[in-house]
């Protein structure tokens, strides 16, 4: 009998308490430990010459002999030495015995030999001898012992400290490797099904039955290195994809999908978090478009494509270089270069401080192509056979759900969209297969989720979460025009019947905090934003008598001895007036002070009539315009961010709210010539009138002293502007809302009297939008408009032809 590890590091708890080890004494202790591992390790077996029959070779040899591993008697001991020692590792923070065992192979080595040739004693063969029962329950304790191994030996280290992480990265990469074979794959596979068969198992069956799973799903999920595209295709490198071919040969993936199916019987309850896990990390970062050759076949309405034109304005530009010398530019790459790379570090969005760990990996692997099939096929089965089974079972178990702080939910939740997401990309799938996530009480789950991670501040699940809702706005939309019309109307109509349901997407746009949350997050909040608003859009056009039920807060005075006969009970229950009914349809929050001692505030459920404008305005806030000019910067996001500014500006009419300093640089980089952006013809358009809005606004005394514009500081930048809207149509085919008109009443004092710009004026907008722009100085910080003494009778198209 080994003695106990205990003993390696401390033979006198109280002298050791007393005295600690010096560094000397600890490293002696460890090597000593040590040593007492590495006895246990030589103990399993060894590799011994054998007979081998006539055409039969082995995977070893030495000097000609054929090479097999024979396990010793006492290894069973062994094995439960090692578990044990790997246990106690647990409470320390080196994990030094799983390093150990990671050096030394012994996975390789001893462990999977041991279990191969348990697994094949123990399977039933009429060539084989029936073995005794005491054979079988020895090979059966070995096959449990290895599986418990396995488990322990491929668990992840997110958990651990990041030195832990590093240095078991490669190990863990190497375990991944060599699982990475048929025969090991065939065995676990066999056992599952060996004990899955029988109708009812045992508590230690059931256990063996979760460790194969939980070896399955430690593998999928070790990452593999990561590599260049150009170097994706050297087999060894990726061994994701190796793994995937292995496992669909033995039809492994078939077993899983088998018990996806039924997920939803009773004796699965406790398999399906690791039945999720396991499909999840089976397409983990791999994108939705890998999986369809010709992706804008299946998404006909993607735009994606659009950023590949260049636009040529032509023409020929001035450019002032600052000493009362113009030089003519014949490019407009060349005339758009300084001032679109003079903001370009200022412009760099800032990265959170620390990100958690997030279900949703953009960093998308490389795909072989051989395993493009395989992942095809199994998504299609899995749609069609276990999508709704899964997630009516899990989403019913997550009823009793205590805490939504957990792995499961956001991966759930991730899924859950990324297949929905498949089934909208492939129109030969049918939508009935996913009617399980567009019931009205699983998507008000997911609202709750999503509500949940938003007061708990959880960015890395809310991700997934907003992911899953667009989705399903996306396939209830999809819905109206087909047979499950009725159920999506359904949905729909609770959906925007809540009015806290509306308000949660008002404060989404408003919750994005660049040092706590990722880019991608931002990213999926102005793709969850558009899909909604379009949705409502469309739903309120079909439904002019829409309603809203909100909760509203009224305050009443405080019932007295004196009062009590003089309250009407039919006032107790009294809508609010409209001025308050309008802030709480945009969704604004309410700023109230404590009352007097005589008042107090009751809650009230009230029904208004919904205006869809109204509820746009709630987004043409200055928090959603900062946020989402984020996305402006490159490398991504300008494709997602064009619906929310060109709402902002134009249709909400608030251009002001795009003349802070930070989001005129993030503008700026538009006019890069370089970059190829989606959307970049219809994005600069809007900048550009943005940017004459601006204009007329910085160069009136009165407009700054309104809209406190911020100065753009950069003499060059300031040059290079004028010149180019100066030449230039673009901003001219959207109607100005800074028009000649406001100008005036502001001269005359009529300021209670401005009102927004009627569109249909199209004499007062052209007035403003023919405004000179090249009169204006060398710095737009201290300029003094040009507008500030015109006469009534001023001509501004001889000014701008002069």
């Amino acid at each position: 009998m080994e003695p106990d590890p205990k003993d390696a590091f401390i033979e006198d708890d109280e002298h050791a308490e007393e005295q600690p080890y010096s560094d000397e004494q600890m490293a002696e202790e460890v090597e000593r430990y040590r040593n007492i591992v590495l006895s246990a390790c030589s103990s399993l077996g060894n590799l011994m010459p054998v007979v081998k029959p006539a055409g039969q070779t082995d995977q070893t040899s030495v000097d000609g002999n054929a090479m097999e591993y024979v396990p010793k008697d006492d290894c069973l001991a062994s094995l439960k030495d090692i578990k044990r020692y790997i246990q106690m590792d647990e409470q320390g923070e080196g994990k030094w015995v799983l390093q150990w065992l990671g050096e030394w192979e012994v996975l390789k080595r001893d462990i999977i030999p041991i279990f191969t040739l348990s697994v094949k004693r123990l399977l039933p063969n009429k060539d084989k001898e029936e073995l005794s029962e005491d054979d079988r329950e020895h090979l059966l304790k070995l096959v449990m012992i290895c599986v418990e191994l396995f488990v322990f030996l491929t668990w992840n280290m997110k958990t651990e400290s990041e030195d832990v992480k590093v240095r078991f990265t490669r190990i863990l990469q190497s375990y991944k490797r060599t699982f990475a074979e048929t025969q090991v794959i065939a065995c676990l596979l066999s056992v599952a099904v060996m004990h899955l068969r029988k109708n009812h198992n045992s508590e230690r069956e059931t256990m063996l039955i979760k460790g194969v799973l939980y070896v399955f799903r430690n593998i999928l999920a070790i990452p593999d290195p990561l590599v260049s595209p150009t170097s994706a295709h050297l087999s060894n490198l990726e061994a994701q994809d190796k793994l995937l071919v292995i496992m669909e040969k033995e039809l492994v993936i078939d077993f899983f999908l088998t018990m996806l199916s039924s997920a939803d019987e009773r004796r699965f309850k406790d398999l399906r978090p690791i039945l999720l896990d396991t499909i999840y990390y089976v397409y983990y970062r791999v994108p939705v478009s890998v999986l369809f050759e010709g992706r804008a076949k299946w998404f006909e309405q993607s735009d994606l494509k659009r950023g590949n034109r260049h636009a040529n304005f032509g023409g020929i530009y001035a450019l002032s270089t600052g000493e009362n010398t113009i030089m003519p530019v014949f490019n407009a790459r060349e005339v758009l270069k300084p001032f679109a790379n003079l903001f370009r570090k200022p412009a760099v969005v800032k990265e959170p401080r620390k990100v958690a760990d997030c279900p949703v990996d953009y960093s998308w692997r490389t795909v072989d192509p051989d395993v493009i099939p395989i992942l095809r096929r199994t998504a299609a089965v899995f749609i069609e056979s276990c999508f709704n089974p899964l997630f009516i079972a899990m989403f019913d178990d997550l009823k009793v759900t205590t805490s939504v702080v957990n792995e499961t939910i956001p991966r759930l939740l991730y899924i859950a969209g990324y297949f929905i997401d498949i089934s909208l990309a492939n129109s030969a799938i049918d939508l009935g297969c996913i009617s399980a996530l567009v019931q009205t009480h699983i998507f008000g789950q997911v609202m709750r989720f999503t509500s949940t991670y938003m007061e708990l501040k959880e960015w890395p699940s809310l991700e997934p979460s907003m992911y899953c809702i667009q989705q399903i706005m996306l396939a209830l939309l999809k819905m109206r025009d087909t047979k499950l019309g009725s159920l999506s109307e359904n949905v729909l109509s609770n959906l925007f019947y809540d009015g806290d349901a509306l308000d949660l997407f008002v404060k989404l746009c408003r919750a994005y905090k660049p040092t706590k949350m990722r880019r991608q997050c931002l990213e999926q909040i102005a793709r969850l934003a558009d899909t909604f608003l379009h949705a409502l859009k469309v739903y309120s056009e079909t439904r002019p008598s829409l309603v809203v039920k909100k909760r509203v807060r009224r305050r009443v005075k405080k019932q007295t001895p004196d009062n009590d006969e003089k309250t009407d009970p039919d006032n107790a229950t009294q809508q609010p007036d409209a001025a308050e009914s309008d802030e709480e349809m945009a969704g604004a929050e309410e700023n109230t002070q404590d009352s007097p001692a005589e008042a107090a505030f009751e809650e009230l459920q009230v029904e208004r009539a919904f205006a869809f404008s109204k509820y746009e305005n709630a987004f043409a806030v200055a928090p959603v315009a900062v946020s989402f000019s984020n996305l402006l910067a490159p490398p991504t996001g300008i494709e997602y961010v064009y619906p929310m500014l060109y709402r902002i500006a134009v249709t909400c009419k608030k251009p002001h709210l795009f003349f802070r300093k930070r989001i005129l640089q993030r503008m700026l980089l538009m006019f890069n010539d370089e970059l190829t952006l989606p959307h970049r013809v219809e994005m600069l358009d809007l900048v550009c009138w943005i940017f004459r809005q601006y204009i007329v606004v910085i160069n009136s005394p009165i407009l700054r002293e309104m809209y406190k514009p911020d100065p753009l500081d950069n003499k060059l930048a300031t040059e290079c502007l004028l010149t180019f809207l100066s030449r230039s149509s673009l901003g001219t085919s959207i109607e100005p809302v800074i028009t000649r008109r406001i100008l005036k009443d502001l001269a005359t004092g009529d300021d209670d009297d401005i009102k927004p710009l009627d569109t249909n004026d199209k004499d007062a907008a052209n007035d403003a939008e023919n405004q000179n722009i090249n009169g204006a100085t060398d710095n737009l910080s201290e300029s003094v408009g040009f507008m500030d003494d015109l006469d009534d009778d001023f001509d501004l198209d001889q000014m701008l032809n002069s």
